[in-house]
This record gives structure tokens, sequence and C-alpha cells, in this order.
């Protein structure tokens, strides 16, 4: 008498990819592309323009160059869409090989960008707006009364200083480790941050320039990525 295996073997199952999964490989690396273009591309040609000129004298440069400013700080404002879009994009592939500083650097960036979408918000109130109703001067104390005022120190100074630059060093530590993207772009990101958070500026010479390569680069490094790798398989970035 023979007896026949009440369970057999399970076939193997073709894993199915998560759906839109390539979508938003696009929309992060198209994301993270616009995000460079818009935000570093602006204000590295309206310095290398002015040369090296604080906000209050922006404010009177703007008033003088209306169309040019105007310009210039609808398209800083606009980046702020688009930069939490690519920037989880960039913590999406890292998570899977560096997990822990994913994790942290990861609500340091949104809490980042955030005061950084309302600092931009405040600039065109004072840089753009402002002018075009008030005189100059009215329109500088009117800068200086809002960066004075706690409130804007809490919601906005605070977040971006802090939020965006330990969470977007920490975010690039853990895509050098992950090799996410290629790691220049990685060394370019945070010489950005450092030259720009923390040391003086070099004339007409301006650190945005850095922002642009670096996420345009990994822009597209995410819109070549293979979609094995965008779902966790080992892949080498150039």
């Amino acid at each position: 008498m023979t007896t026949v295996d009440a369970h057999p073997a399970p076939t193997p199952v073709t894993a199915v990819p998560p759906p839109f999964s390539r979508a938003l490989r696009i929309v992060a690396g198209l994301a993270l592309i616009a995000a460079g273009l818009l935000n570093g591309l602006p204000q590295a040609v309206i310095a290398a323009v002015t040369g090296d000129i604080g906000f209050d004298e922006q404010i009177a440069w703007g008033a003088e160059h209306a169309t040019a400013h105007t310009l210039e700080q609808t398209a800083l404002v606009l980046s702020s869409l688009v930069m939490p879009i690519g920037l989880l994009g960039l913590a999406h592939v890292c998570r899977f090989r560096a997990p822990v500083l994913t994790a942290v650097a990861t609500p340091l960036v949104l809490w980042g960008m955030w005061g950084f979408a309302n600092v931009l918000a405040m600039g065109y109130v004072s840089g753009t707006v402002a002018p075009s109703v008030l005189s100059v001067d009215d329109a500088v104390a009117l800068n200086d009364g809002l960066v004075d005022h706690p409130g804007v120190v809490a919601t906005a100074l605070v977040p971006h200083l802090i939020g965006s630059f330990l969470g977007l060093v920490l975010l690039g530590v853990a895509a050098w480790r992950a090799r996410a993207v290629p790691r220049t772009a990685v060394v370019l990101m945070i010489a950005f941050l450092v030259w720009d958070f923390l040391l003086p500026s070099l004339g007409p010479v301006d650190p945005h320039v850095l922002l642009v390569v670096a996420w345009v680069w990994m822009g597209v490094h995410l819109l070549r990525m293979p979609d094995a790798a965008w779902r966790g398989a080992p892949a080498a970035a150039a």
C-alpha cells in the first residue's frame, strides 16, 4: 500500500512588482532634477550677476530688476514642492543597505524642508511682494521684523538650519554607505552643505553650483536605475 504526500512542495511564485513602482522611481528622479534646477540654478545665476550681497541688498536689487527677481523667487518657491519628493526617492534607495541612518535622516530632512519652504515663502513676501507696495526701506524693515519674530524662528529658521543641514548630511552618508547613487554626487552635495551653511562665500562663485550638479546627477541616476535596484536589489553606483 502506497501513501500519497498530502503536502506537496509549493511551486515557485514569480515576485510581482509593487504597484506604480516604476512610475514612482521616474517621478522621484524627475523631482530631484527639477529641485536642483529650480533651487540651485537661479541662485547661482543671480549670485554671479550681483556678487556677494546680503538679503537687504537683494531686496533693493530686486526692486530695480523686478522681472529677474520675481522669476528667481518664483523658481525657489516652486522648488519647495519637488525637493521633498526627490529626497524621499533618494531615501527610499538608501534604506535597504543603510536603514538606521536613513531612518534618522528622513524625518530630519522633512522637518528641514518644511522649514525651508517657510523661509522661501517669507522671502517671497518680503523680497518680492513688499517692494511693490512699500518702499524698499519698509520692505527691509519687514524682513528684519520677520527674521526676529519668535514664530518665524521656530517654524522656519530653526527647522531649516538644523533639519536641512543635519538631515541632508546624514542622508548623504547613508547614500554613500548604501552606494545608492554615484559617490561623487554625494560628495558634491555634502560639500555644498558645508560651504553654504558654514563657510564664507567666494564672491560671485555660489555654492549652489555644486547642488545643481549633485541633484541633477542623482536624479538622472534614479531615472536610469533598474527596477530591481529601485526595489532593493544590489546595484553598483557609478
